[in-house]
């Protein structure tokens, strides 16, 4: 499939797509960072919460790690950010 905002393809059966712009691209020594602009977001109902927002553990995203070419999954919260710390 071609994104509706951006000239990229995405896979029609990811429950979750987000069309990007890169705003800022970092060298930042052997690494590059790019830093994007979210142009519009599709999702199944299947993977929103209750809220009707993407809900991480029933997206279920991989992770892929270039260092040592392995692919992870992602856990359940930790916390809430910028209110775990305040508990220390």
């Amino acid at each position: 499939m071609r994104g509706e905002h951006v000239d990229a393809p995405y896979i029609q059966e990811c429950p979750l797509v987000l069309e990007c712009r890169v705003i800022h691209v970092f060298e930042l020594g052997l690494r590059t960072q790019f830093v994007g602009q979210i142009l519009d977001v599709k999702a199944e109902e299947s993977v929103l919460g209750s809220d009707g927002a993407p809900d991480m553990a029933k997206i279920r995203p991989i992770l892929f790690s270039p260092g040592d070419r392995r692919y992870y999954g992602v856990g359940p919260s930790l916390g809430l950010a910028f209110a775990v710390g305040k508990e220390i």
